[in-house]
């Protein structure tokens, strides 16, 4: 299985070929059939209806509009956040106060057995993923169990550092564009990954309508707005991309295909 079919259709034309065409197989660890869930072998094992879903995580501006044009399944969800305010910025969706604060908090055996650690984005119904197209970057390139052993766990993370460096990117450029600041852009990050709360922020899902608005910057339709964003990253090319990463980017892109290259041997 090449990475084109892992990863956001719209990475197609941005990403190397290189990188895009790389076969990455894995069988033991499925989303479809939870291997920790039924393997005790493992330190803990999870529960068959959590699996590794109990993390919440960031979805970029871009990606937001590609679930809200492509109408899928977690669609309603995004809508919800962003009509209720839960930590819908225009750099993308947070997950609010409460949860980072309750996952920080969490024992190591919680994770993939707290109920109420749960995605929201988790459709129960299916037992799966209702973003699956635009994922946060921290799901696509989770495994607990790889078929390449150590190394085949060490792609996958120098990947979501790499795809985590570019998430962000295309996020930023998008505001850019958009006209908000460097202090804008500031402002809004730090909201991603806190690590100290106050009480208040310990129970808080949502932001006050006054904060809403001091942080969208005179943009009143979110919806449009992260639409918006998705057609921006729609329409770039590599050769834009390349100036947005920099050479930064550029050398985890080719630290990813050296060490992938190496799995294979």
């Amino acid at each position: 299985m090449s990475l084109k079919k892992v990863l956001p259709q719209v990475y197609q034309s941005l990403l190397s070929q290189s990188l895009m065409s790389l076969s990455i197989k894995e069988t033991k660890a499925t989303c479809g059939n939870c291997l920790r869930a039924r393997d005790h072998r493992f330190e803990y094992t999870y529960k068959a209806d959590l699996k590794c879903c109990t993390f919440l995580p960031f979805i970029p501006n871009w990606a937001v509009g590609g679930i809200l044009k492509e109408n899928l399944a977690g669609e309603s969800v995004i809508r919800r956040k962003i009509l209720e305010n839960q930590f819908s910025l225009p750099i993308g969706i947070f997950a609010d106060f409460k949860y980072q604060y309750q996952f920080l908090s969490k024992a190591r055996t919680d994770f993939g057995n707290r109920e109420d650690l749960l995605c929201h984005y988790f459709d129960r119904d299916q037992n799966q993923c209702s973003i699956w197209n635009y994922r946060g970057v921290v799901c696509t390139t989770y495994y607990c169990r790889s078929d390449y052993g150590k190394n085949g766990l060490l792609f996958w993370e120098q990947l979501k550092d790499y795809l985590s460096y570019v998430e962000m990117a295309l996020a930023e450029d998008c505001l850019v564009m958009k006209d908000f600041s460097p202090r804008d852009l500031s402002d809004q990050l730090d909201f991603l990954n806190r690590r100290e709360f106050n009480q208040k922020e310990k129970k808080q899902t949502q932001l006050s309508a006054a904060e809403m608005k001091k942080y969208w910057n005179g943009y009143h339709d979110p919806v449009e707005f992260y639409i918006s964003c998705h057609d921006l990253v729609e329409k770039m090319n590599r050769k834009y991309f390349k100036e947005i990463i920099g050479e930064q980017g550029l050398n985890l892109e080719k630290k990813v295909v050296g060490f992938a290259t190496c799995l294979s041997k």
